[in-house]
């Protein structure tokens, strides 16, 4: 296999992934707002008039999020890895297109606001695409970034350890997560019940799971590191802080566009 053939092919598994199990239709529904609440909090710090692009949506959870938040539905803009969560927006009368974050098909400062939630840890290259997200913000625009926080061990525990099944299941037979899910659900069940005070039904528990453990890219954030990625961007880092039971780090950042790298 060529260079190039790797390179297509490790971009083209986070889309199959996600095409196969769509991020966001959970059975825990509208208590993802308290597990969320800096992202919550800052859709509703925000003006009406503001164009708001949500970059990696999912199913679109938070895209109607910020609907109920006051953001008029055609002053949003969605995009996703997934035809079909496109398809499922399009129904629901958002404005959306399928795309990859680390090369977006926008125009350059087309955002007045930009979200990206839990996105770029899964790429393969995420200073390329904290570049783009950037890049489509205008100057004096705000940008909502999530991503895996480095200093939560669950990361260490749950992707890093399950090295051997998520190659069994990209290289061997995507059965693999049919058959170590009856033995999966037996140690995140209990988790799941005193985070979300609920057991997962079957379709949540496979997607999270394929989205922690079979996810061929799971890069870990220190506010270091996005401090790092801001300044080469053009970016001043407004504020910090965790979701998910400090799962994720987050962070609001103001675009400035005023020093890159190459």
């Amino acid at each position: 296999m060529t260079t190039s053939d790797t390179d297509r092919e490790t971009r083209q598994r986070p889309r199959e992934l996600y095409d196969r199990y769509r991020f966001g239709d959970f059975c825990y529904g509208q208590q993802r707002d308290r597990h969320n609440r800096p992202l919550l909090e800052f859709l509703r710090t925000l003006p009406p008039e503001s164009n708001v692009y949500d970059i990696g949506c999912g199913t679109g959870y938070w895209t109607e999020a910020a609907v109920r938040s006051g953001i008029p539905r055609e002053r949003l803009f969605a995009l996703d890895l997934s035809p079909r969560n496109i398809a499922s927006l399009h129904a629901k009368g958002f404005k959306a297109v399928c795309g990859d974050v680390l090369s977006l098909p926008l125009n350059d400062n087309v955002a007045d606001v930009t979200i990206c939630n839990g996105v770029i840890h899964h790429t393969p290259n995420p200073r390329g695409a904290f570049r783009e997200l950037v890049r489509i913000t205008q100057p004096g625009g705000l940008i909502f970034l999530a991503a895996y926080n480095r200093w939560n061990p669950y990361f260490l525990l749950v992707h890093r350890a399950a090295a051997p099944i998520r190659y069994a299941y990209w290289h061997w037979s995507k059965r693999v997560l049919d058959w170590i899910y009856p033995v999966a659900q037996l140690a995140f069940q209990p988790l799941a019940y005193c985070v979300m005070g609920r057991f997962l039904d079957r379709q949540t528990g496979k997607t999270m799971l394929a989205d922690q453990v079979m996810t061929p890219h799971a890069h870990l954030f220190s506010k270091r590191a996005i401090r790092r990625y801001a300044l080469e961007s053009g970016c001043t880092v407004l504020e910090f802080g965790y979701s998910g039971g400090h799962m994720m780090l987050t962070a609001i950042l103001k675009v400035e566009k005023a020093r890159t790298n190459p």
